[in-house]
């Protein structure tokens, strides 16, 4: 009886391995079709095998969604071909069609979409690595960093107001990159002896939102500065970031712009940070210095 058992769970697991295989093949052999069904100007039927390839391997997705541009573009399908250009460029930005395999028509439609979508999507990469930062996740470092390439890429209007966004994410990036530094350092370090009294915070160290031991300080008197733009200034968005290290009683002791909005705005901000008070950051009921890292946004005015 038991052998008889482990027989059939033999034959069941043997054709769940092969059906995986079948299905592998059977993705690829559909792909194949719909691209000979392009080829041969069958682009009705190629779009009906492409739609069978819903659940594609990863290997295999771009290509099915390529051709399913290849194909709607051909059927004069231009706004659905765009849209579908858009959903390719989300998944990844750095795409572009290959050169050997697409008209010049089809390679300035895909660049025409790029310039469309490319600010949108660096925004929204921008938001996520923050958001990632704020998280404490280790990789936001890395996200930083992908925003920061998307900003050179040659299909992006370096004259737009992107600009400001580069020394912001690049300011994340490098306070990112030391918390994580911080926090690699502290894993290695060797265990100190432990004291015979309860143990408290040195006071000399510099916290920052990596310490999730650490109570953040809560700002209690931050006003701003009043922003008064030119007449050209006012149309326009700039970003900046600003970089606070309160001490143990609350008192900003310095404050720096890594990142700068405008050189007059810049000068007054920095000088009324350093007024600022807040209820410093504690570590298990103790004051204690934290590194404070804020986004600044000077938005159009409206009429």
């Amino acid at each position: 009886m038991n052998f008889t058992r482990t027989c059939l769970t033999a034959v069941v697991l043997a054709a769940g391995v092969f059906g995986g295989v079948a299905l592998a093949s059977s993705s690829d052999d559909t792909l194949v079709r719909a691209k000979s069904l392009y080829a041969a100007a069958a682009y009705d039927e190629a779009l009906a095998v492409l739609d069978a390839l819903q659940n594609a391997p990863a290997e295999d997705s771009t290509s099915v969604a390529e051709y399913r541009v290849f194909c709607l573009l051909a059927l004069d399908r231009g706004e659905e071909a765009r849209k579908n250009i858009d959903r390719i460029l989300r998944n990844n930005p750095r795409y572009v069609p290959s050169p050997d395999q697409t008209s010049p028509r089809i390679q300035n439609i895909f660049r025409d979409v790029r310039r469309e979508s490319l600010p949108k999507i660096v925004v929204e990469r921008y938001a996520a690595a923050k958001a990632s930062f704020e998280r404490k996740d280790p990789r936001a470092a890395q996200q930083f960093d992908e925003v920061l390439a998307l900003l050179d890429d040659r299909d992006l209007d370096q004259a737009s107001m992107l600009n400001d966004l580069r020394a912001v994410a690049s300011a994340f990036r490098d306070l990112a990159m030391a918390v994580t530094a911080s926090v690699v350092s502290a894993a290695d370090a060797k265990p100190a002896p432990q004291p015979a009294l309860p143990h408290e915070p040195v006071r000399d160290i510099i916290y920052t939102a990596a310490d999730t031991d650490v109570t953040p300080p809560v700002a209690q008197s931050q006003k701003m500065p009043m922003w008064r733009p030119s007449p050209q200034e006012k149309v326009q968005e700039f970003k900046g970031a600003l970089r606070l290290l309160i001490d143990e009683s609350g008192a900003v002791a310095s404050a720096t712009m890594p990142a700068t909005t405008r050189a007059a705005y810049d000068s007054l901000l920095l000088k009324a940070a350093r007024e600022w008070r807040f209820l410093p950051a504690q570590k298990q009921g103790v004051p204690v210095r934290y590194l404070k890292l804020i986004e600044i946004q000077l938005k159009p005015t409206t009429p």
